[in-house]
């Protein structure tokens, strides 16, 4: 008889993923570079799995899959560097809060395009948590350009992963995870290297430091993190997992206040409630049907 995991294997996942902001804090390179190797070393650590297990699908792959996870793998290179780059502009805080507004830009998406009804709880939600990303924004506006410009960025963050995750839900209808992410991510850091020889950052070397950094974004960030997430999917509901995931600003702004001694302000910890407070609202009114939960 097979026994069913604990729940507590969530907010594993939770702790592994809330490091993200952490890792790249830690890292004296270019936000390009961190994204591409991130990325490279994240696509090598499902090789094996795939090879193992997925040999026959990977057979059955066809061109229409390819070119849409092509086109995924260029939204999440997007993703990873526009946040990645926000990072060393804002606060851990501002940054990892709105970077997770990628619901709100799903559901404009799904009512402006697919024309999908929205809840009134959903637009609350919506609506609570867009006034608290303004409430960030005027803050960081208080310090100068340059924490405004992150803020930006991680919201461009937010954009695009949304936009990942859309095309993402499509492809996964035919493609199993591991091909799925296999795929994604190899295309993800192909365009992430390109971008940084079309602008001249050195792709190498880098100290041994700075690749151990690299290594721990992709192992405990992308694997264990995002990964402990789809297989406990199996096991519990979607909505609890959804809303646990809201914790990662969380604990992301805690530890950024223990290591980096970053104390965010008034308005960025009213701002930063209110967000993860409409996305609760928002996340409850749609049953926990977040796309980002299944394709990660």
């Amino acid at each position: 008889m097979n026994k069913t995991p604990s729940k507590n294997f969530v907010f594993i996942g939770l702790i592994f993923t809330s490091l993200s902001s952490i890792f790249v804090k830690l890292s004296d390179s270019p936000s390009i570079i961190i994204s591409a190797y991130r990325m490279l070393f994240a696509s090598l650590l499902w090789v094996l799995p795939v090879m193992i297990k997925d040999r026959e699908e990977l057979k059955r792959i066809t061109i229409s899959d390819l070119l849409w996870c092509f086109v995924s793998g260029v939204f999440l290179a997007l993703h990873f560097a526009t946040w990645i780059a926000s990072l060393s502009m804002t606060s851990v805080a501002s940054s990892t809060v709105l970077v997770s507004l990628s619901p709100v830009f799903v559901a404009a998406f799904s009512y402006l395009v697919l024309k999908e009804d929205l809840k009134l709880r959903s637009l609350i939600g919506i609506a609570v948590a867009l006034g608290g990303s303004i409430l960030i924004a005027f803050g960081d506006s208080q310090g100068g350009g340059h924490a405004l410009k992150g803020d930006f960025l991680a919201l461009l963050g937010a954009f695009f992963v949304g936009g990942y995750l859309l095309i993402g839900g499509r492809v996964r209808i035919r493609l199993g995870v591991r091909v799925y992410v296999l795929i994604v991510y190899s295309i993800s850091a192909v365009v992430l290297f390109s971008i940084a020889l079309a602008t001249k950052t050195p792709i190498y070397p880098y100290p041994v430091k700075e690749l151990l950094l690299f290594f721990a974004l992709a192992f405990f960030c992308s694997l264990l993190g995002h990964s402990v997430y789809n297989w406990m999917l199996e096991y519990v509901s979607s909505t609890f997992v959804s809303v646990s995931t809201l914790g990662e600003p969380i604990f992301a702004t805690i530890l950024a206040l223990i290591i980096f001694k970053e104390i965010p302000s008034i308005l960025t910890l009213v701002g930063g409630i209110s967000v993860l407070l409409g996305l609760y609202i928002y996340v409850k009114s749609t049953g926990g049907k977040n796309p980002e939960l299944k394709i990660e």
